[in-house]
C-alpha cells in the first residue's frame, strides 16, 4: 500500500498518523476542507492552499486506521476505519466490518490502476469522506450526490462509464443481490425498452424514473450494452 515516498508524504501532511507497516496506518488526521454545493467543488485547505472555492468551511479531527484489505466483499481498496463514528448506511460505512464505503465498486480502478497511488487515494477519498462525516453531523445528511445503498448504486455508477468491460462487471456484482437480480434480469432481457414507470426495488417503492433516475439511466444503457455485445447474463 505505501511507498517510500507515500511514508514520506505522510510525515511532512499528516505527521499525526503512524504507518506501523506498509499495510496499516492508523492515528489521527487533523484537516480543513470547505464544499461548495452550487458549484460542486470541493478543497481542502492547508498553510499553502487558501480558499477559493467558497462553501462551508469544516475543520476536525478523527482517528483513523488504514490498512490493506485481506477480504475483499466490499471493495478493493485498503480499508479505512474511523473511531467513534457509527457504523450507519447514510454515514457511507459498511455495517458489517466498519470500513468505510468511499466509492462505488466499479469506480476503484481510477485509484488502482495501473498501480495503486496512496496519495490520490487519500486526497480525493479519505479527506473528503471525513469531511462528510462533519457535514453529516452538522446537517444530517451527505453533502453531495451518493449512491443508493447495494446494486442499485452500482447501476447508477454504471451509468457514468457504460462500457462492456463495466457492464460485465456490474452484472457480475448486482446479480450477486438475488432479489435484485429477480427484477433487473427481465428489464434486461426484455426486447422494448424500459420504461420509467416501473416500480423501484428500493423501499420506497415509487416509479423508478422519480425514485432514482440514475438508476434508471444506468439499466438503459445496461440493456443497450448487453445487447450491442452479447453479453450472456448469469
Amino acid at each position: 500500500m505505501l511507498r517510500n515516498s507515500d511514508r514520506q508524504w505522510l510525515a511532512e501532511h499528516y505527521p499525526n498518523l503512524s504507518a506501523e507497516s506498509d499495510d496499516k496506518i492508523f492515528g489521527e488526521v487533523i484537516f480543513t476542507a470547505t464544499y461548495n454545493e452550487e458549484s460542486g467543488r470541493f478543497l481542502q485547505i492547508t498553510p499553502e492552499v487558501t480558499d477559493g472555492v467558497g462553501g462551508l468551511c469544516l475543520s476536525g479531527s478523527f482517528r483513523i486506521s488504514i490498512e490493506t484489505r485481506t477480504v475483499f466483499n466490499h471493495s478493493r481498496l485498503p480499508a479505512l476505519t474511523i473511531e467513534g463514528v457509527d457504523p450507519v448506511p447514510d454515514r457511507h460505512i459498511n455495517i458489517s466490518d466498519g470500513s468505510a464505503c468511499m466509492c462505488n465498486p466499479l469506480e476503484e480502478d481510477e485509484y488502482s490502476e495501473p498501480y495503486f497511488n496512496f496519495q490520490r487515494f487519500f486526497g480525493e477519498l479519505v479527506i473528503p469522506f471525513l469531511y462528510g462525516q462533519l457535514y453529516f453531523s452538522r446537517e444530517g445528511r451527505w453533502p453531495w450526490f451518493d449512491y443508493a445503498h447495494g446494486g442499485l448504486g452500482t447501476i447508477e455508477a454504471f451509468s457514468k462509464n457504460p462500457t462492456a468491460e463495466k457492464a460485465t462487471d456490474c452484472i457480475q456484482r448486482i446479480s450477486k443481490e438475488i432479489v435484485l437480480w429477480r427484477i433487473v434480469k427481465p428489464l434486461l432481457l426484455q426486447e422494448v425498452g424500459i420504461k420509467g414507470h416501473i416500480m423501484c426495488p428500493c423501499p420506497k417503492h415509487d416509479y423508478l424514473r422519480r425514485c432514482h433516475p440514475m438508476a434508471l439511466k444506468g439499466l438503459r444503457l445496461l440493456r443497450e450494452t448487453i445487447r450491442k455485445h452479447s453479453i450472456q447474463l448469469p
